[in-house]
């Protein structure tokens, strides 16, 4: 069988790339089956690097089916519960119905009389569109002579940045749309100023505004999720486990009957800001709106030989984000 058929045959298995292609960015142990796919990557990416030759642009198809992988095509867990996930054609348009809200008014009135007219809000909404893009380019050396580990970490360095700038877009989206008043609960100091009143404050405001069937969540970044779970007194039994999760951005235990989410300070996007704003911690009460993505990733390659590199450009990554509730949201906010 040939290499070309050998990679064709594994990409058609649901999550074997893109889980072999994280481990070998973050040198952890291989089974045998994965080792074999890297010898198999290896030769494939080796014999581009060496020929100069791609004609069916086989480096883009390799990186797009393994970041485009249903099982990895979502770039949070915690987004996912805090949004309605949908998704479009690129060339499309989008409309949200908002779910009305009660805002009929009962008077007393004399039998047979009139009163004012109450009104329920049927508007529909738009979403504010946003558009991510990476380019760059590997050496035919660096084919050469790193193989298969250079393909690996060019695929999670592309999802990465990707899905970072999207994280990044949607809470600053979250935090904008707190404006002030009974949502924001401020704090004088940085993480070891929160007390146990204002924590109690931001979680009666989600448990307040739950509907039927929701869960609602308190998170930040993991300084302060850590120090809400010492107040709780979680973190002097979680398992070596549960600590990973939680540093992955899992949800751990809860406080006051919201779970509690963490997000690690050492992720940053390509700016070198946090995915999630500092000196706040969020309090939300189930879905607060919409995430779309339009149309699909694409991977563009050009190869240049006179100066013996593979250009790539990824595009297409477009996502309208909506906040549709924000009175489902609340944060606590620290200053000097």
């Amino acid at each position: 069988m040939s290499v070309k058929m050998e990679i064709a045959e594994i990409m058609e298995k649901d999550g074997v790339m893109y889980d072999w292609a994280e481990k070998v960015n973050r040198n952890i142990n291989l089974t045998s089956e994965e080792k074999d796919i890297s010898e198999i990557v290896d030769a494939w990416a080796k014999e581009i690097g060496t020929k100069g030759r791609d004609p069916e642009y086989e480096i883009a198809e390799f990186v797009i089916k393994t970041i485009s992988d249903p099982v990895y095509s979502k770039p949070d867990a915690l987004i996912e519960k805090i949004f309605e996930p949908d998704s479009i054609g690129e060339f499309d348009d989008y409309v949200i119905n908002k779910t009305p809200k009660n805002t009929l008014i009962a008077y007393e009135s004399a039998k047979g009389g009139n009163v004012y007219k109450s009104y329920i809000d049927g508007s529909a909404l738009v979403p504010t569109w946003k558009h991510a893009q990476v380019e760059t380019e590997i050496s035919y050396a660096q084919l050469r002579r790193g193989g298969f580990k250079n393909i690996a970490n060019l695929t999670v360095f592309a999802k990465e940045a990707l899905d970072n700038k999207k994280i990044k877009d949607v809470f600053s989206a979250l935090d904008n749309a707190i404006s002030g008043g009974a949502q924001v609960f401020a704090v004088t100091g940085g993480e070891s100023a929160l007390t146990k009143t204002v924590l109690d404050k931001l979680a009666l405001y989600v448990l307040d505004e739950l509907a039927d069937g929701d869960e609602g969540i308190i998170f930040g970044l993991n300084k302060y999720a850590q120090a809400i779970a010492n107040m709780a007194g979680y973190t002097s039994f979680m398992s070596d486990k549960m600590k990973d999760e939680y540093n992955r951005y899992g949800l751990v235990k809860e406080y006051g009957g919201c779970l509690i989410g963490g997000f690690s300070g050492a992720r940053k996007a390509a700016d070198g800001e946090l995915l999630v704003p500092d000196k706040r911690i969020f309090g939300v009460a189930g879905k607060i709106g919409t995430i779309c993505d339009r149309g699909e990733l694409r991977v563009y390659e050009t190869l240049d030989n006179n100066r013996e590199r593979v250009s790539l450009k990824f595009t297409g990554y477009e996502y309208g984000i909506k906040i549709t509730n924000p009175e489902k949201v609340a944060k606590i906010t620290f200053t000097a």
